[in-house]
């Protein structure tokens, strides 16, 4: 018996590559130097909650397999070096082989850890390392969707898809789906979100019809913020619909908050990013402090049988009332599906990318869910 868990047009091309991702903008590249350099000399005192080791003190992780996406800095390379400490294997897919195998190094137990490339901009990449990673792993224990980009200006993938959406949400929706079928019987994963989902605003006929303008912004209703909330607001909904289709399966899937204004490598885009997160840091958590609640979620024995629960500073949190909507979930997972078959069927290989995951719990629709949920 399914339990109740929640309350309640083509666009002119500016491509996007290695290189775009890899740099910030030019304008006040001095300044944000200085900003860095100010960053890297100073240590602030602050008091936001418990470390990523101390929420996995006592926890054996031997013999589990982990994906965490975006491992080689910030949040992911220090959740990267926690597992690995707990003897936990780490597979690291990131963009950039050379600053994944140069933090893979730097790592205690480097020989727990595993690269895989993957450049969430392109479809065909996303597909290229989920094929890797199916012939070489035979089980998944965890997965941490944590990679992310901030401060973009309003650029197209080679896709066709606005660059944060696809890169935050889409990309790893995809990589997700691909290697579901490996997926521990008992696995976790953990969608890192964001408090600025709360600052999504859709009218009553945009919910119900949910379209792909709505969530891969053109570029007049673009503002790098907005594209932001948009895409951590979709990886919620995404955890609702997985926990529904999971439904007594032994998977369990959450969003964490990490933090605000955790000084990171997401910011470095524009410079006054760079600028507000540097003065921020006194107020803000440490990485280390940051990684706390995503590795909570992944590892913490007090989850085991729960699902669909937002978490922030590793305590259950309620999300906003638009990101609440059952309903539309189910919207935004069948205009995501839509989203990445069109671009299929576009594409002269066929077999570009998977769209439909292993059948072990067949979709629902919504007429479905309305019936179970009538309440």
């Amino acid at each position: 018996m399914l339990r109740l868990y929640f309350n309640r047009i083509p666009h002119k091309l500016n491509r996007v590559n290695n290189v775009f991702l890899s740099t910030t903008a030019k304008k006040g590249i001095l300044f944000k130097n200085y900003l860095s350099a100010v960053g890297s000399r100073f240590d602030f005192i602050t008091i936001h909650g418990p470390t990523v080791d101390e929420v996995t003190k006592d926890i054996d992780l031997s013999n589990k397999t982990c994906l965490i996406t975006g491992a080689n800095s910030g949040i992911g390379f220090e959740m990267a070096k926690c597992l690995s400490s707990r003897e936990c294997s780490v597979l690291m897919a990131c963009r950039n082989p050379y600053a994944a195998n140069i933090a893979k190094n730097a790592c205690e137990n480097s020989h727990l850890l595993k690269l895989y490339e993957l450049n969430l901009a392109s479809l065909r990449s996303v597909k290229k390392c989920s094929d890797e990673i199916l012939k070489e792993q035979p089980k998944i224990d965890m997965v941490i969707l944590n990679a992310a980009v901030f401060g973009l200006p309003w650029t197209l993938t080679e896709d066709s898809l606005e660059t944060t959406f696809q890169v935050n949400y889409l990309g790893q929706y995809v990589l997700l789906t691909n290697i579901e079928h490996i997926l521990a019987p008992d696995a976790r994963v953990v969608i890192v979100s964001s408090e600025s989902h709360r600052h999504v605003s859709w009218d009553f006929n945009h919910q119900l019809t949910p379209t792909e303008a709505m969530v891969s912004l053109p570029e007049q209703e673009y503002t790098s913020i907005r594209a932001y909330n948009i895409s951590k607001l979709c990886g919620i909904h995404f955890m609702h619909y997985l926990s529904y289709r999971w439904v007594n399966s032994g998977k369990s899937v959450f969003c964490a908050h990490p933090g605000s204004f955790v000084k990171t490598r997401l910011c470095r885009n524009w410079w006054p990013y760079e600028l507000l997160y540097t003065s921020m840091k006194p107020f803000s958590k440490s990485i280390s402090q940051a990684a706390a609640t995503p590795i909570f979620c992944a590892t913490s024995p007090e989850l085991q049988g729960l699902s669909d629960i937002y978490f922030k500073d590793c305590k259950r949190c309620e999300v906003s009332d638009l990101a609440q909507d059952l309903h539309l979930s189910f919207r935004i997972y069948d205009l995501t599906k839509t989203l990445v078959r069109d671009r299929v069927a576009s594409s002269t290989d066929a077999d570009a990318v998977r769209v439909k995951p292993a059948v072990a719990f067949p979709d629902v629709d919504e007429a479905t869910l309305v019936a179970n949920y009538s309440g």
